[in-house]
């Protein structure tokens, strides 16, 4: 009997033990998932900031609120939120949809992947050496091609949508309200830097564009392309139009003045002229 309850004892330790480190595997995936996209645990500033002992600078329920939903604190102008917004360059941080527990277990897990950081919250000594860039040896090829994909004249690999589908003269207005607009998106190399860029592109931390792109996934040298096409056009200030505003506005002045040139002389001699001209004849 003594056997059966110390071998029912080490098979419950076994099994919680197992709980626990499929509990942490669990939550790093959950990090890599909601936050890892646009955030770093003592690696620097991404498209957010870096979080390494995050647990340090604010309490816990504040923490809890940002995480659960930044835009309604941004709304709300809580001060610090504000504050987060405008430092980094007003990028919204898209609401988690996770529930409570689950950032508390990130926060836990933030915690405790920074115990190599210093005071102050400063990146990790240890911290993995700044990558090399993507686009430093960008041809003027890659540049071209990076244009053709954004406004799609070349398609994507795996039948992602175009850039400018969205990102487009229209955006920022009642057309598209929440949009960005050909020359924000220009400037989202110059705010966010290639980093920050690349990890937009690689995994869209946006409900609709990660909707848009769900199983069409960008390829690296199609991302490459974007990053140069993107970086030459926000420090050229260039405005990024795809042409087709022009082209249509040209093809519909062109098409009026051809039927213009058709319609002018029905316009002024109708079918009856002949006959009228001839009763004037016979009066005269």
């Amino acid at each position: 009997m003594k056997k059966i309850f110390l071998l029912l004892f080490l098979l419950s330790l076994f099994f919680t033990s197992s709980s626990v480190a499929q509990s942490s595997e669990e939550t790093a995936e959950l990090f890599k998932l909601k936050c890892g996209i646009c955030h770093t645990i003592g690696g620097g500033r991404l498209v957010g900031p870096d979080l390494v002992n995050i647990q340090d600078k604010r309490e816990e329920g504040w923490l809890v609120d940002f995480i659960r939903s930044s835009q309604t604190m941004v709304k709300n102008e809580d001060p610090d939120a504000v504050a987060i917004y405008e430092e980094y360059n007003k990028v919204l941080m898209p609401d988690p949809m996770i529930s409570d527990t689950e950032i508390k277990a990130l926060l836990g897990y933030i915690a405790e992947e920074s115990g190599g950081g210093t005071e102050g919250g400063e990146a990790k000594t240890d911290a993995a050496p700044e990558q090399v860039s993507a686009i430093e040896d960008a041809t003027p090829d890659n540049l071209e091609n990076g244009k053709n994909l954004f406004e799609g004249r070349v398609r994507f690999a795996n039948g992602g949508p175009s850039c400018i589908s969205c990102h487009n003269d229209l955006s920022s207005t009642f057309f598209a309200e929440n949009s960005y607009s050909t020359k924000d998106i220009s400037m989202s190399f110059a705010n966010l830097g290639e980093k920050g860029t690349k990890a937009i592109l690689e995994n869209p931390p946006f409900p609709v564009m990660a909707k848009a792109f769900e199983g069409r996934e960008l390829e690296e040298g199609e991302v490459r392309d974007l990053l140069v096409f993107l970086k030459n056009s926000g420090a050229n200030d260039a405005k990024m139009t795809s042409g087709y505003m022009l082209y249509g506005l040209l093809g519909a002045f062109a098409l009026i003045v051809l039927f213009g040139g058709f319609w002018y002389n029905r316009k002024n001699r109708s079918v009856n002229h002949s006959i009228y001209q001839r009763q004037i004849k016979s009066t005269n």
